[in-house]
């Protein structure tokens, strides 16, 4: 039995790993994707006291490497499940199950998808969801971009300083305008069809059966907390957010969360970070 199981390698997960690894406790962090979170999609980090204009890879490797250095186990698998009894957690995940008194959800947030037919299968093939990571795979090419607020516009500008067109699909009920030649606005359509041609994306269809030629598909509008794990546990959510008190915990007992699937006023690195020890120390001490 683990003394705690920590599910999420961001900022806030990483972070907890090593407070509660300095505190001698047995413990190991569960990660569906690459370490580093949010961290990975930042254009720059520098807000970081300490740590200016550093590159996001950069600071997601000295984390990655510091919980390498001091031996913490960090497994790549996607949690399926978590079930609670009075005096164990379960965690069932892609390839086990692990055991353990206490848990500390920073499991992030997740990106909106459209729900479209084989969406899934074409990520990395001409769907993206970050303009700022895969933009250069689009030099001089045409790409779409789906938004509806202030930071898919952003990325939308970003993004025609590389490619040859950039076709914006506005899905807010605001109107948008842009001061670029090679933008194209798109009001009052939805997709509602993914054109592929041996799992390439070739072009979209519009709902009014408009079929649009793009080399890449900009899914931007917005994220949302990544609970779907926790749907069984009763565990108090505001908009999908956890809610915690000041040690980090959940109303329910053994179980805590941090960073950015937590209701909070500031998403930044430095409080998840913050969130992280929080949780670690107070579990610690309850162990102890």
């Amino acid at each position: 039995m683990y003394d705690c199981v920590i599910i999420g390698a961001g900022p806030a997960g990483m972070s907890a790993a090593v407070y509660l690894n300095n505190a001698n406790k047995k413990i190991i962090v569960l990660e569906k994707d690459t370490p580093g979170g949010k961290i990975l999609k930042a254009k720059k980090i520098n807000n970081y006291l300490g740590l200016d204009n550093i590159e996001p890879s950069d600071i997601a490797y000295n984390m990655y490497s510091q919980l390498m250095n001091n031996k913490i186990k960090i497994n790549i698998e996607k949690v399926l499940n978590i079930s609670k009894d009075d005096s164990k957690i379960i965690i069932t995940t892609d390839k086990n199950s692990y055991i353990t008194k206490y848990v500390i959800l920073a499991c992030g947030k997740i990106e909106k998808s459209l729900n479209l037919d084989k969406e899934d299968e074409l990520i990395g093939n001409g769907i993206s969801y970050c303009a700022e990571c895969d933009g250069n795979l689009y030099k001089d090419k045409v790409v779409s971009v789906i938004g509806n607020n202030n930071e898919s516009i952003k990325d939308a500008i970003y993004l025609s300083s590389i490619s040859k067109e950039v076709i914006y699909i506005n899905y807010s009920n605001e109107e948008v305008k842009f001061d670029h030649d090679n933008i194209k606005v798109i009001n009052n359509l939805k997709v509602s069809e993914l054109i592929c041609e041996n799992n390439i994306l070739k072009g979209v269809k519009l709902s009014n059966e408009v079929v649009i030629e793009v080399d890449g598909l900009f899914i931007l509008t917005g994220s949302t907390p990544n609970s779907k794990i926790i749907e069984n546990l009763n565990i108090n959510l505001d908009n999908g957010y956890i809610v915690v008190d000041n040690n980090m915990k959940t109303n329910i007992d053994n179980i805590y969360a941090v960073g950015d699937i937590i209701k909070k006023q500031l998403y930044q690195i430095v409080t998840a970070a913050s969130e992280g020890a929080i949780a670690a120390v107070n579990i610690a001490k309850l162990i102890n």
